[in-house]
């Protein structure tokens, strides 16, 4: 029992850093019906900005974290620009496979600029190491977890506490009735765009913590697509109880499947997560039914 909790609690602070990646998925996709498929080339990028800035330049974290955010939302902003407004009004799957192209033009550039090897990645936070009976939780996945957590309640209290949430909500739920009230809907897109790789760059610089960053760490993104289908791709609050879910999924097929000599199945678990709620709910547990007629 006590290494049940154990995994089950490793596995809702990683599931935390998830629901964040999932989260930005969802406010995309509730704006503009995209899947943004370059999540993990985002998350590798901002991890980077912040690695500049920290590790090579030697500036302050009180000053790196805020500044490599606000760089990773610039190019979230500048991406959006160039890549997705052109294609505004068209089907949104023709935005969905730009993301697709993005992200291998995004992954070239980070190989060109840091290539391909590991840069090691330690932040040296305070260790709040919880140990008590036969219970460890690492500092690391705590901080994590905190992180992640406070990222998402910051972006549910912009999203429904201020006027320019107001605007995106407006958007997301009918583009065409927001222009029609004036508000500025490509303007609208900019923000979410450069709000959604700001949250991804927290993420990166969450799991890049736990030890090294490459390009190879464009892989973590894919734990997004589970979060989303298990949660709903249109539900906010789904994408914090799939995280969550998806954490734990992966953190007891480590701790019970692995050991029976089926290595890596971790990795593959959320995707069996993943189908058996999809058989049980198409939309996933918390998203919009939607009922077309014939």
């Amino acid at each position: 029992m006590i290494d049940f909790l154990q995994a089950v609690g490793d596995g809702i602070f990683i599931g935390l850093v998830y629901a964040l990646l999932g989260l930005c998925i969802v406010i995309i996709f509730k704006a503009s019906e995209t899947f943004n498929f370059a999540i993990g080339e985002f998350l590798v990028f901002g991890a980077f900005l912040f690695y500049v800035l920290f590790f090579d330049l030697g500036f302050p974290i009180v000053v790196a974290f805020p500044v490599g955010l606000a760089a990773a939302a610039a190019v979230g902003g500048i991406i959006e620009w160039f890549s997705i407004r052109p294609l505004l009004g068209r089907s949104p799957l023709s935005m969905t496979m730009v993301t697709l192209g993005l992200a291998m033009v995004m992954r070239a550039v980070i190989q060109f600029i840091w290539g391909s090897h590991s840069y090691s990645f330690f932040l040296e936070l305070p260790d709040i190491t919880v140990e008590k009976g036969e219970f460890l939780f690492i500092s690391d996945p705590i901080w994590a977890g905190m992180l992640s957590i406070v990222t998402f309640i910051v972006i549910l209290l912009f999203l429904f506490r201020t006027r320019w949430g107001l605007a995106i909500r407006a958007v997301s739920e009918d583009q065409a009735k927001a222009m029609a009230f004036g508000i500025n809907a490509r303007f609208i897109l900019l923000i979410i765009w450069a709000i959604s790789a700001a949250c991804i760059a927290v993420a990166g610089i969450m799991i890049s913590n736990f030890g090294a960053l490459s390009v190879t760490s464009v892989s973590v993104g894919l734990r997004s697509i589970p979060v989303v289908l298990i949660g709903g791709m249109d539900s906010i609050i789904g994408a914090l109880v799939a995280g969550i879910i998806v954490g734990v999924t992966e953190s007891l097929a480590g701790a019970y499947i692995e050991p029976l000599g089926l290595v890596g199945f971790k990795e593959v678990a959320p995707y069996f997560m993943m189908l058996i709620v999809l058989f049980i709910r198409p939309y996933g547990l918390f998203g919009t039914v939607r009922i077309e007629r014939v």
